[in-house]
């Protein structure tokens, strides 16, 4: 049997080996910063920067502090409502910054990012299509 799906948006992308990139745009009030984000479908949320929140005005440790845990080890972020924005789809978003200013990861986790989507990826031809998802 075959399926057919329907996308909003078609994206490329380059996988230089740290994995799929998107571009991401944050907004806070009248505010905005432009993120370079890797797709993470094991992250709960999506977590940027300290320095991205920062550029939007946000004074990090008024947010909801929350421990995060890595295979690695963990650490601490920061959680704020925003407009997240990615190909043009827009977003109200809980995303978090990193307490830390040595944090250099951004990613796009499932709550409130990849779970309003529909996500489609061709790695091999460096594509990812992307709609809203709305429950049928």
């Amino acid at each position: 049997m075959a399926y057919q799906l329907d996308f909003e948006k078609q994206v490329s992308f380059a996988d230089t080996g740290d994995g799929i990139a998107l571009e991401a745009e944050i907004r806070y009030s009248d505010v905005s910063v432009k993120i370079d984000a890797r797709i993470d479908t094991g992250a709960a949320y999506s977590i940027f920067e300290r320095r991205f929140g920062e550029e939007l005005g946000l004074e990090i440790e008024s947010g909801m502090r929350q421990r995060f845990g890595t295979a690695t080890g963990g650490f601490y972020a920061y959680g704020f409502r925003v407009t997240l924005l990615t190909a043009d789809l827009e977003f109200d978003s809980m995303v978090f910054f990193a307490e830390e200013d040595n944090f250099t990861k951004n990613v796009l986790g499932r709550i409130t990012w990849l779970d309003n989507l529909a996500l489609g990826l061709v790695a091999g031809a460096g594509k990812i299509y992307l709609s809203r998802f709305e429950e049928e």
